[in-house]
C-alpha cells in the first residue's frame, strides 16, 4: 500500500522540519502534516510509514487551540518532544499563527509552548517520577551501568560511566524488548558543551535509535535536580546527526528548549 492508495483526496499542507539542531547538530527530522478534516487512523499511520521519519505530527485545529498526535513508522506515541517543537515551529514560522502561548491536546494532556529569545522554542511536555531499579533489569545490554530508574510506565534512564562509554555503545536492538521500557535513555555527566549526554533507543517503537528526543528530558532534568540541585540543563544527544536541548525543570512539568529550521514543505495528493 502506498500513499497513492489512501483516501486523501485534497492536499494536506506538510513541512519536514529538523528540530533540536544546534553547533555540530543537524537535528531530528519529524514532518508536520496540517490536517483540514478527520483522517482514520489507518491512512495517518500509512502516511507515516510511507514519509519513514521518526515520527510524524498531525495536527488539526481544534476550538482554539490544536489536536496533536504523533506515529512513527510503525505505531503511535503518547508523547514525543522533537515532533511538538518541529509543529511549534511550524505554527509560528510557517503558517504565521500569533505568537504567545499556543496549546495542544495529545494523548499525553495539554501540551503548551511558545516563542523564547532569540528564535528559541519552549515545550512543556509532562515530568518522570524516578524509581530506582536494580541493574541487572538491563541485561547486561547497556554495559557496565552506574544507576539504573524508571521513569514512568515508558521509559528506563541508565547511567554510565562516561562520555567515551556513551558512545562506544554497541547495541543489539532485539535484546532491549526485554528492558522495561519502550524508551531506554543512556545517560552521562558531561560531554561536548553540555552537562549531559544522551543516546536513546526504541525498538519496541521502531527505532532502533533516535536522533534526538525531547521527551527524554522529562527523566534526564528531574535526574540531574537530584545530582545538582540545578533546575536548568543543556542536554546533548549524541547520535550520528547529533541534538542540542535545554531543559528547565518545574513542579509538574519539564520546559524543553531548542532551535528548529524547515527544510521543505509540500502536500500530499491524492
Amino acid at each position: 500500500m502506498s500513499v497513492d492508495s489512501v483516501n486523501v483526496t485534497f492536499g494536506h499542507r506538510l513541512w519536514w522540519v529538523d528540530a533540536f539542531i544546534g553547533e555540530g547538530a543537524r537535528g531530528n527530522p519529524a514532518v508536520v502534516v496540517l490536517l483540514e478534516r478527520s483522517v482514520a487512523d489507518d491512512d495517518l499511520q500509512q502516511i507515516a510509514f510511507e514519509l519513514g521519519v521518526s515520527e510524524t505530527a498531525f495536527i488539526r485545529r481544534v476550538g482554539d487551540g490544536w489536536s496533536l498526535r504523533w506515529f512513527t513508522p510503525t505505531v503511535e506515541v503518547d508523547l514525543c518532544g522533537h515532533a511538538t517543537l518541529a509543529t511549534l515551529h511550524v505554527l509560528l514560522s510557517e503558517l504565521g499563527v500569533p505568537a504567545g502561548e499556543l496549546f495542544f491536546q495529545t494523548r499525553a494532556g495539554v501540551l503548551s509552548g511558545r516563542r523564547l529569545r532569540d528564535g528559541m522554542l519552549g515545550i512543556d511536555l509532562p515530568r518522570a517520577y524516578l524509581e530506582p531499579l536494580e541493574p541487572s533489569v538491563l541485561n547486561g545490554t547497556l554495559g557496565a551501568v552506574r544507576e539504573v530508574y524508571q521513569a514512568g510506565p515508558q521509559s528506563v534512564l541508565a547511567i554510565v560511566e562516561n562520555y567515551d562509554a556513551l558512545c562506544g555503545l554497541a547495541i543489539d536492538p532485539m535484546s532491549l524488548f526485554l528492558v522495561p521500557g519502550a524508551l531506554v535513555i543512556a545517560a552521562c555527566v558531561g560531554g561536548p558543551d553540555a552537562d549531559v549526554s544522551i543516546r536513546v533507543f526504541a525498538p519496541r517503537l521502531g527505532l532502533a535509535e533516535d536522533p534526538v528526543t525531547g521527551s527524554a528530558l522529562c527523566a534526564v532534568a528531574p535526574w540531574w535536580v537530584a545530582q545538582t540541585g540545578s533546575p536548568t540543563v543543556i542536554v546533548r544527544q549524541a547520535s550520528t546527526r547529533g541534538g542540542v536541548m535545554f531543559a528547565r525543570l518545574f513542579e509538574k512539568n519539564v520546559e524543553v528548549a531548542g532551535y528548529a529550521r524547515t527544510f521543505f514543505g509540500g502536500d500530499l495528493r491524492a
